[in-house]
């Protein structure tokens, strides 16, 4: 019984996500702080920023395939051998 793979992002796309995650969450945080003057808060809301935004992009990785062989187009790279019957392209 085979069943079909879930797609999981590539560890490049992985650490690019978190990375720009972590920028957004830094970049909220600190006007959250600005604007409220209370570093606490600052923070909490940038956390939870990073939090969303990095496991938002994962699972859209996840979901479409993104940073896998198996979002790649048919014709390209290593799903060509899967997709790829033989006639012209």
């Amino acid at each position: 019984m085979n069943d079909t793979p879930i797609p999981r992002p590539t560890r490049g796309y992985l650490v690019a996500a978190w990375t720009t995650a972590l920028l957004f969450g830094v970049v909220a945080g600190t006007g959250v702080g600005f604007l409220t003057q209370d570093v606490r808060a600052g923070v909490i809301s940038g956390v939870i920023v990073t939090v969303l935004a990095g496991l938002a992009s994962v699972l859209a990785a996840r979901r479409e395939g993104w940073g896998s062989t198996e979002g790649a187009p048919p014709w390209t790279g290593d799903a060509a051998a899967r997709h790829h019957s033989g006639g012209s392209v």
